[in-house]
């Protein structure tokens, strides 16, 4: 937490997670189109959480690339785990993920200097 809060000043932070999509070559047989993703292309889409130092905490690596970032943290072991009270902390993720007392996302309209304060932090200190 500590680490966070000196990138840009955000409190109870431990993390950062987000989804990448990884080109694999095509998937044989009828269940190829689940694994194109958005682009086109066929990928897994992969969840990574890394903390302050850009260590990877938390990987999910077998989802098909036309699962949304929020379904795979939605059915996520690291979820479950926050919703049980294992951490002491909130992640910073973008706005394809739920926003929650644990996952914090940007404010998808900002209207007053205080939310846009808060999205510029969020984005400063997710984009370390």
């Amino acid at each position: 937490m500590t680490q966070f809060r000196e990138i840009c000043g955000m409190r109870n932070v431990i993390g950062a997670i987000d989804c990448s999509h990884i080109r694999i070559k095509k998937v044989p047989g009828e269940v190829s189109r689940y694994y194109i993703n958005r682009k086109g292309h066929f990928s897994l889409n992969v969840q990574v959480i890394c903390d302050a130092s850009l260590r990877i905490r938390d990987i999910i690596v077998h989802w098909r690339g036309s699962t949304h970032d929020s379904k795979i943290f939605q059915e996520s072991r690291i979820k479950q785990r926050f919703e049980e009270g294992e951490f002491k902390g909130r992640l910073l993720g973008d706005s394809d993920y739920p926003c929650i007392p644990y996952l914090f996302t940007p404010l998808l309209n900002p209207s007053t200097p205080r939310e846009e304060r808060y999205n510029q932090l969020h984005k400063l200190t997710r984009n370390y």
